[in-house]
């Protein structure tokens, strides 16, 4: 379901944990406190939502979870619900159509300025691809390499996990339709369903979920996907422009409390992984093993390297047609 088909002042909300309630629920108003000074900076306090795609689903989202649960926000004066988008199009048009900011994929975002909305980048977030290949713990995949003559599961054309699966297939000298089949089966959960009951051979994941996998059931990550992409912006920071100029001070409050998590995860990684298995309700040890795998790979630093190749992919895959202009999209030092 796409954010117009619920209406630009109802979206779904999910709760903070994985496989929470899901309810329909109207948009909160956004905006400072009453201490507010109602311009773009000098707020005493910030309340509203904030949309993030694949929330409680995708290891991007450990610092926001820790952020909320360490007190990092309330120092900064902010009173954020966490609203979770299931895909990175369907997050940015939240944004745009009322939410005001949040954190999305990061290719819709240059989809979306294309296509003449008012949306900026003024952060990175993951900068890792996220997509991991699994396999059966008895399987005779061992390595990329063994995937010739089988079936790997896929989402659907145009996924994330669509690409990856090519990318990486292409970058091992595997060639997708000939040396491999790709089907598409829908969400890691249902990708993990076909290897279990043998329709394909390997799943496409993503953390934290490949780790419970592996904990639950003894399975195997074959591969990852940033084995070899080795630059990429995954997920990153974004809000229109006239909320920027209006919450200036609250969206770097947001930027220092993301950063504290960040530091966190890079420097206690056990007490980081507490807070952020509780936040997710997944067993401590899977928590701690899904930041340990992903530790080096939060940062609210671009580099040119990854925006260049994340508009190189959208290319490859027809969702851009042309050569954005970065410096009207990428607010680079907004978080200086």
């Amino acid at each position: 379901m796409s954010f117009e088909a619920m209406g630009r002042r109802g979206f779904i909300k999910i709760t903070a944990a994985a496989g929470g309630t899901l309810f329909l629920g109207g948009l909160t108003a956004c905006g400072q406190d009453s201490g507010g000074s109602g311009g773009g900076g000098g707020q005493k306090g910030y309340s509203g939502d904030v949309a993030i795609t694949g929330l409680a689903s995708l290891i991007h989202s450990a610092p926001f979870f820790i952020a909320q649960s360490e007190g990092y926000y309330e120092e900064e004066g902010l009173t954020l619900e966490h609203i979770q988008f299931p895909g990175g199009l369907d997050t940015v048009r939240g944004i745009e159509s009322g939410i005001g900011f949040g954190t999305s994929s990061t290719i819709p975002v240059f989809i979306a300025a294309e296509k003449g909305m008012d949306v900026k980048i003024f952060g990175n977030v993951y900068t890792a691809a996220s997509v991991d290949f699994i396999a059966l713990p008895d399987s005779s995949v061992t390595s990329i390499e063994d995937i010739r003559g089988k079936k790997v599961a896929v989402s659907t054309p145009g996924s994330n996990s669509s690409y990856f699966a090519d990318r990486t297939l292409r970058e091992a000298g595997i060639i997708p339709g000939k040396d491999v089949e790709l089907i598409s089966v829908g969400s890691a959960s249902d990708s993990w369903t076909a290897v279990s009951q043998k329709v394909v051979d390997v799943a496409w994941t993503a953390s934290p979920l490949s780790e419970k996998i592996a904990s639950e059931s003894g399975a195997k990550v074959i591969w990852r996907s940033r084995d070899y992409v080795t630059d990429w912006s995954d997920t990153c920071l974004v809000a229109t422009g006239s909320f920027i100029d209006e919450n200036t001070e609250a969206l770097k409050g947001w930027g220092r409390a993301l950063k504290k998590a960040m530091d966190l995860i890079t420097n206690d990684l056990e007490k980081a992984a507490d807070a952020y298995g509780k936040a997710i309700k997944y067993e401590p040890e899977v928590a701690l093993e899904a930041l340990k795998n992903s530790q080096k790979f939060f940062s609210l630093d671009f580099t040119d390297a990854q925006l260049a190749a994340v508009v190189a992919a959208g290319k490859e895959q027809g969702q851009i047609t042309k050569e954005p202009d970065m410096d009207a999209i990428v607010m680079r030092n907004f978080l200086s």
